[in-house]
Parts: C-alpha cells; sequence; structure tokens
C-alpha cells in the first residue's frame, strides 16, 4: 500500500460516498485511477465496505465498555463479540487482560439482558464498566 492507496481510504473515510470523479479531482488523478486502485483495495482485503445507520436517529443507544478478564481469555471474548451485529468495534487493552468494545442497543431491556445478564454471566470476565455514548 503506497501514500496514494492511504489517500483514497482517507477520502472514502471522510465521505464513503464520494463518486471517484470528487475524489480524482482532489487527488489529481483520472477516475479510472482512482476506481483500479479502489477494485485492488476491496478485492485484496485492505478495504472492505460498510453502511452504518445513524442509530441515535433510530432511538438507539451506543455503549462503550470495558471488561476485566482472567488472564488468557481476553481473546476468546473479544472474538465472540466482534461477531456480534450490535458490536461496532473491539480492541484488547491492558497488556491483553481487558476487552474494550463500542456497542449499540435498541432498548433498555436489551442493554440490560447484555450487561446484567449475558456479559456478567461469562465466567471470564470479572468486572464491567459501561459508558453511555451522548
Amino acid at each position: 500500500m503506497d501514500s496514494f492507496d492511504r489517500q483514497l481510504i482517507h477520502a472514502l473515510h471522510l465521505d464513503g460516498r464520494a463518486p471517484f470523479s470528487r475524489i480524482a479531482a482532489v487527488l489529481g488523478v483520472s477516475d479510472q485511477t482512482v476506481a483500479r486502485r479502489y477494485r485492488r483495495l476491496r478485492q485484496t482485503g485492505v478495504l472492505h465496505v460498510r453502511g452504518r445507520l445513524d442509530t441515535r436517529r433510530l432511538g438507539h443507544v451506543e455503549w462503550v465498555i470495558r471488561l476485566q478478564c482472567a488472564p488468557g481469555s481476553s481473546a476468546a471474548i473479544a472474538a465472540a463479540l466482534a461477531k456480534r451485529d450490535d458490536t461496532h468495534w473491539v480492541r484488547l487493552a491492558s497488556g491483553g487482560t481487558d476487552v474494550v468494545c463500542n456497542v449499540r442497543t435498541e432498548s433498555e431491556h436489551e442493554r440490560d439482558a447484555l450487561l446484567l445478564d449475558r456479559l456478567a454471566a461469562t465466567r471470564p470476565v470479572t468486572a464491567i464498566s459501561a459508558h453511555c455514548v451522548l
């Protein structure tokens, strides 16, 4: 990946719906160059295109959750969280013993089920802190 690829990715990060013609004009190259590089980045798996709703407009609430885990268990917990549809991102922290993630809940019931039932019942999880994103 070269600097042009990084510029293309940055442009798409700023406006994922920007037409190739506008990106090409900003970067000073042809539409075909942008299209060719975009296809290559997608085919090699470097770039994944995802759509995401503005869930706040739908009444959903986002949470940043930190899970303190027993040694050796955080990678498996992070992998399980990453497979969930309501999880936006997952990171390992504190030398691999903590998992930090961002999740979206649609209701208080769903929030309580996740925080008080599912995660709390996971044996390797030793502590949970959750913060609502305003």
